[in-house]
């Protein structure tokens, strides 16, 4: 099979020297975004890159407007239902480039064409009565066109499914509650649980206990003890109120931080810290929760 195809590059190649042809490349001018790794791949009549960028699609939009400037050509972005489409008529060949957002980043897939041109000449191939011809782009009708688009499409697929940019996810259940042993009181003892569901109908854990310690270090124990036990810390806050003499002092806030034990994304369980007062110097109130979620699985990319 690989000889049959080093043959017919071979042969591609030759007919393209008869012809006084070069054989059709990508344009040196079109560099990929910066970081990204492509992989090409090289048909009769097209040259396709496809990668995956580590950036926002808004930053390879610039990327490619800035190439398409500096070459003088009209960079005109459409969207496809999906993302964004750019075609132009670049000297080297017939562009189409479709920058598409995915979790891991953004999909990039540039097609090089060759000219359109209603020519068709015959050579010779040396040491054969034959003659071969050699055309421009196969009409949309015709058998080789269709097979070329369609091992396009093929490889396209199997990049998508070997960079795994499309995912299937399953539904999972939610972790057993179990309240943390590390998960005490600021002054290190274990806490009493309690068990319960939020409006949700999500099972969750809870203690309560109150501390005459500074707002701040109760924020700052809580804020790193879970930092350091894998519950990332995504929401918290360190409030103010003031009385009615006018006095400032920390009044609420709250450390709130999320564990995904199989990976993200699927069950997690979550962490919540509230604390406040009421009135000036009052000992604060320190409410803790732990609630698990289960995961409902998003349909298959398409459907």
């Amino acid at each position: 099979m690989r000889t049959g195809r080093v043959a017919a590059a071979v042969l591609l190649s030759a007919l393209h020297a008869l012809n006084g042809q070069s054989p059709l490349a990508m344009p040196a001018w079109l560099a990929i975004f910066p970081g990204a790794a492509a992989q090409t791949t090289v048909f009769k009549a097209m040259v396709e890159s496809t990668y995956i960028a580590r950036a926002k699609p808004a930053a390879v939009n610039e990327h490619y407007r800035k190439l398409f400037e500096a070459q003088n050509l009209a960079f005109v972005p459409n969207y496809d239902g999906m993302g964004t489409v750019v075609r132009a008529a670049a000297d080297e060949c017939d562009l189409m480039i479709t920058i598409h957002a995915q979790d891991s980043g953004t999909e990039v897939r540039v097609d090089c064409s060759a000219k359109s041109t209603a020519k068709e000449t015959w050579t010779a191939l040396p040491d054969s009565n034959l003659r071969t011809p050699v055309r421009g782009p196969a009409s949309k009708n015709r058998p080789d066109f269709q097979a070329m688009v369609a091992e396009s499409n093929a490889r396209h697929q199997q990049l998508v499914k070997d960079l795994n940019i499309h995912p299937v996810y399953h539904d999972a259940p939610a972790p057993a509650p179990a309240w943390p042993e590390w998960l005490v009181h600021l002054k290190g003892g274990r806490l009493a649980t309690q068990a319960g569901v939020d409006p949700a109908g999500h099972k969750l854990l809870k203690s309560r206990y109150k501390s005459s310690e500074p707002m701040t270090a109760i924020y700052a124990f809580y804020e790193d003890l879970l930092n350091a036990n894998g519950y990332r810390v995504y929401n918290s806050k360190l409030g103010t109120g003031q009385t009615t003499s006018g006095v400032v002092q920390n009044a609420d806030g709250h450390v709130e931080g999320a564990n995904y034990p199989n990976g993200h994304p699927g069950p997690y369980t979550e962490i919540r810290v509230d604390f406040h007062r009421f009135y000036l110097n009052e000992p604060i109130t320190v409410d803790l929760k732990f609630t698990t979620y289960e995961f409902k699985a998003p349909p298959p990319f398409g459907q």
